[in-house]
């Protein structure tokens, strides 16, 4: 089934976007089939339709998120230190992230982790000037609980990606995840500093692998989700703060609701 940009804008509004809205998007443009135009030379014709759905349906107030996860220090070790430049580091989570990430004007968040490009009035606000964490105190994911209009759309993939789920481990004190720093270098302003980088890390164990498809389906039944067809798949969005309060309630008293569980003894890892 093919889809069109008219059809893409239709699907937004309905699934609750509105012009000037701050909006975290992630995505998986192949699970929505070919779209209907002209020519197809390669998937940054499909990326260029989606981000021209999307500007059309934020418009010029509207600030748009999108995840541009790297993970550049996770394989550094003693012999070799490894680097993050925003503006050249390749993402490593799909087509659309790195379209994007190469627009003009787009801002890209220092994070050798989990880096968060933006384009909108809000960008700057909430990527800038980040502290050295992913996921503790003042991380992006804790600043968009602050701004006023902000959701989560998830496009051709299901309402379990949750953008927050991995700080809401960090708040809830999850035991199945740990501190730990990795060191490498990030460049910035064509200078190099060398950095620890704090990014909590899951224990090895399956019972410990992120899952989010039990909170996906409850927040469904609860109404938090808008959602709507769109070609071979769909569209979920969600107000990012209702999204994230209901789920800080749903993991207040089980914080293994997040994993694929079930609980077991930490201590007995070693």
């Amino acid at each position: 089934m093919k889809y069109t940009e008219s059809d893409v804008v239709k699907v937004l509004k309905k699934t609750g976007i509105m012009k000037g809205d701050t909006v975290f998007f992630t995505t998986s443009l192949g699970m929505l089939g070919i779209p209907d135009i002209e020519k197809v030379d390669s998937i940054n014709d499909i990326c260029l339709l989606m981000f021209n759905s999307i500007k059309k349906v934020l418009g010029k107030n509207g600030t748009i998120l999108v995840p541009t996860y790297s993970y550049s220090f996770g394989n550094a070790s003693k012999k070799k230190t490894h680097s993050f430049d925003p503006l050249k580091t390749h993402s490593t989570i799909g087509p659309f992230p790195n379209f994007f990430r190469k627009i003009n004007k787009v801002v890209r968040s220092i994070d050798p982790m989990i880096s968060i490009a933006g384009l909108g009035p809000k960008a700057n606000r909430i990527l800038k000037n980040i502290p050295h964490t992913s996921y503790g105190r003042d991380c992006v994911f804790e600043r968009i609980l602050k701004i006023k209009n902000s959701k989560c759309c998830s496009i051709g993939l299901g309402p379990n990606w949750i953008p927050f789920i991995h700080y809401l481990d960090w708040k809830n004190k999850a035991p199945f995840r740990y501190d730990k720093f990795f060191k490498g270098v990030i460049v910035h302003k064509k200078k190099r500093h060398k950095v620890n980088w704090h990014y909590p890390v899951r224990v090895i164990r399956k019972e410990a692998t992120a899952n989010a498809h039990k909170i996906g389906e409850l927040a469904c039944k609860k109404g938090i989700f808008k959602w709507s067809k769109l070609g071979r798949s769909s569209v979920y969005t969600a107000d990012y703060k209702k999204y994230f309060n209901f789920v800080i309630k749903l993991t207040k008293f089980n914080v293994w609701l997040t994993v694929n569980g079930p609980k077991f003894n930490i201590k007995r890892i070693n």
